[in-house]
């Protein structure tokens, strides 16, 4: 699937424990997961994440955790915590909310932000997600052939 073509990727659920979640989430709503995936922040800290197998849009879970960025803090709770977008233009939609978004991925062409997320006062308490449009095709592939393979 071509990110372009279904730009409405995830919706992430913030877990105190990524592997009971996936349990829970698989008995209760049939849903299978990928292994437990680790990427680094642009801050070098660690985050913990799961996508469901079945999507789009796929279910994210991400374990809470205590980072610089304070986006993944226990103090905020189980439950929804973003809802994820391909985006082409990642640093120019980053640019776009006048400060209310913060890079936490980089490292795209040229140095540039490749993940940002809004802070929740710029949309109703929810936070957004911007992936850079290949970042989100490379996933859907790599779930598509774990899919395939279970």
């Amino acid at each position: 699937m071509n990110a372009g073509y279904a730009p409405f990727f995830h919706v992430g659920v913030l877990v105190r424990d990524i592997e009971q979640a996936a349990v829970d989430f698989g008995k209760l709503l049939g849903l299978r997961f990928e292994p437990v995936r680790s990427a680094p922040l642009v801050t070098g800290e660690p985050m913990r994440f799961r996508y469901s197998l079945a999507g789009p849009p796929f279910i994210e879970l991400v374990q809470m955790a205590d980072t610089s960025l304070g986006i993944w803090g226990p103090e905020q709770g189980e439950g929804l915590h973003h809802i994820a977008f391909a985006d082409p233009d990642v640093p120019g939609t980053c640019a776009a909310f006048g400060g209310k978004a913060d890079t936490v991925v980089d490292g795209g062409e040229g140095g540039e932000a490749r993940v940002i997320f809004t802070r929740p006062e710029a949309l109703h308490g929810i936070r957004i997600e911007y992936l850079q449009s290949a970042m989100v095709t490379a996933t859907f592939e790599r779930l598509r052939g774990a899919a395939d393979a279970g």
